[in-house]
């Protein structure tokens, strides 16, 4: 293999254009295509909507009642997206995406502080298609404004500390504030603990100088000021909401961590496997940098070590585990894979072995997937030839380390350019939203669901959403006052007078952030078998005394 040709590439500037170019061009396209997922950006949607309807960005409502759940920040970037761009689904996810691709640009300047231009390059690459962080990238939740800001805390931190600056110290307390409204007051222990374990590393364990860097850091100005910035919200909820907030707030932090049943042994390997298939196409290659990091042991990589592990322990002795804790490790992991991708050639045969099969299986893997999405939801067949690119582009180069990325890539551009709006066919809500519109402007009718709830209906009715609503109950309101319900076909035909404004299936596996189980029942309804999906009628009753 040609380790000169990628030395080449990154060197470019036309290579570095296209990077950015199609880096930006896939983590764009289609945003606005798709409804509003449920259920995670369905809450911040319709909150953020909320907050324009009331007119107070401070308290967060979602379906008309007080939402505890999170801080505010992702709420507040949707919220002002909206006044720029209207409520839409690309104003949505736009605050998503740019947050996405600072992220990426956060590493590389890390990439940059710590290692130079190359490897800040390829550390980009690197994140940029990393599986978990991608797909979060186009949905509105906390995961990737945090990860934004949780990287700019820990660039202007390592800047500061390398340039004796205080000044970037002072921006990282800044960044801590905004991270603590993302996501909450235990990350000021994550990010601490990363700091305090990477000071005790680099000061060989000194007290003496150790201390003396913690007293560079002028915590006292540092910590008052994170509060000031992170807990002015907190403070505002509880002296409006009382305990019930708090105890809220409680249970989504403290108790989530420490209250739930452990697995035993199988927590320990939680991360390690969420990593093997979230951090790809890169996770092999990222678990053969760290091995080799770890027996070499580079003191030039202590800082991205630390980033890493300081995560990977305090998220596993959590109780509470959920994949998306560990992707604000990402930068850090991709920072190792680039430093590997740029300063190692394997030598021995052994080496050359664990090398190439770390980068060569996950685009195996990619090359399958994209063909098999192509094949089975019935996609352009001149997509076979973007797949056998990954080929084309080995014998042209005989070089494999930008490899992983191009599969990538084009995995990503036929999902995002023709596999969304397969999916979307069978997602019908804001054409319930625009029947219930045109045909019941009156904000003061409620829409009633029978016995389920779809959680974007409240962002696309723009009204209250009763959930879970009994057949009776439905009977009932029917006789007293006008009814527009979502209801199962044999409730539709014991109302009389009652105008069918939409028909049609509605999902019913439970959350569509289960993608894969998602495109199963897609795959099953485009052959005719509807078994994930519920046959619905959308009713308009008026009531005349």
């Amino acid at each position: 293999m040609d380790f000169k040709k990628t030395q080449e590439l990154i060197e470019n500037r036309w290579f570095v254009a296209l990077f950015l170019f199609f880096t930006l061009l896939i983590y764009l396209w289609n945003i606005w295509l798709n409804d509003i997922w449920i259920p995670n950006e369905a809450f911040y949607a319709e909150a953020a909507r909320e907050m324009l309807e009331r007119g107070n960005f401070f308290e967060i409502y979602y379906n008309y009642e007080p939402r505890f759940n999170k801080p505010p920040m992702t709420y507040w970037l949707v919220a002002f997206s909206y006044l720029i761009f209207g409520v839409n689904e690309f104003a949505t996810r736009l605050p998503i995406v740019l947050t996405a691709f600072g992220s990426n640009v956060l590493v590389y300047l890390i990439g940059k502080e710590l290692y130079g231009r190359k490897v800040a390059l390829l550390s980009a690459v690197v994140m940029a298609f990393s599986f978990q962080f991608v797909i979060n990238s186009r949905y509105a939740s906390p995961e990737v404004p945090l990860t934004f800001f949780f990287t700019l805390t820990l660039y202007f931190f390592i800047v500061g500390y390398r340039r004796r600056r205080f000044v970037y110290i002072l921006l990282s307390y800044l960044s801590l504030g905004l991270v603590v409204l993302t996501k909450g007051f235990p990350y000021i222990a994550v990010i601490g603990g990363i700091v305090i374990v990477y000071l005790l590393f680099e000061n060989g364990f000194r007290l003496k100088d150790f201390l003396k860097d913690l007293k560079f850091l002028h915590l006292e100005i540092g910590l008052p000021l994170v509060f000031i910035i992170g807990f002015s919200w907190y403070i505002y909820m509880y002296l409006k909401f009382g305990s019930g907030f708090i105890e809220t707030t409680l249970n989504e932090t403290i108790r989530r961590a420490v209250a739930k049943k452990s697995k035993g042994f199988s927590d320990i390997f939680f991360y390690p496997v969420v990593i093997l298939w979230g951090f790809l196409p890169y996770s092999l290659f990222f678990y053969y940098a760290l091995v080799r990091a770890l027996r070499e042991r580079r003191r030039e990589l202590l800082f991205v070590l630390v980033w890493f592990g300081v995560m990977l322990v305090i998220f596993t002795i959590a109780k509470g585990k959920i994949p998306v804790y560990i992707m604000q490790a990402h930068g850090g992991m991709s920072i190792l894979a680039g430093y590997y991708l740029v300063n190692h050639i394997p030598k021995t045969a052994v080496d050359r072995f664990f090398y190439y099969a770390s980068l060569l299986i996950p685009v195996a893997v990619y090359v399958v997937a994209t063909a098999g999405l192509v094949y089975l939801f019935r996609l352009d067949l001149m997509y076979y030839v973007a797949v056998a690119f990954p080929v084309v582009y080995l014998i042209r180069y005989k070089e494999v380390r930008l490899l992983p990325y191009i599969t990538a890539l084009i995995l990503f551009f036929v999902f995002t350019v023709s596999t969304l709006p397969v999916v979307e066919r069978f997602r019908p809500y804001d054409r319930i939203g625009m029947a219930i519109n045109d045909n019941a402007p009156e904000r003061e009718i409620s829409l009633y669901v029978e016995r389920y709830f779809w959680h974007n209906l409240p962002f696309y009715a723009r009204r209250k959403v009763y959930r879970d609503v009994r057949t009776e109950e439905i009977l009932e309101v029917s006789r007293k006052k006008p009814l527009l319900a979502l209801v199962l076909p044999e409730t539709k035909d014991r109302i009389e007078g009652a105008v069918v404004l939409w028909e049609g299936y509605l999902y019913r596996r439970g959350s569509e952030s289960r993608f894969a189980i998602l495109l199963k029942y897609v795959y099953k309804a485009m052959h005719g078998d509807y078994s994930g999906f519920e046959k619905r009628y959308l009713i308009l009753k008026r009531w005349v005394r």
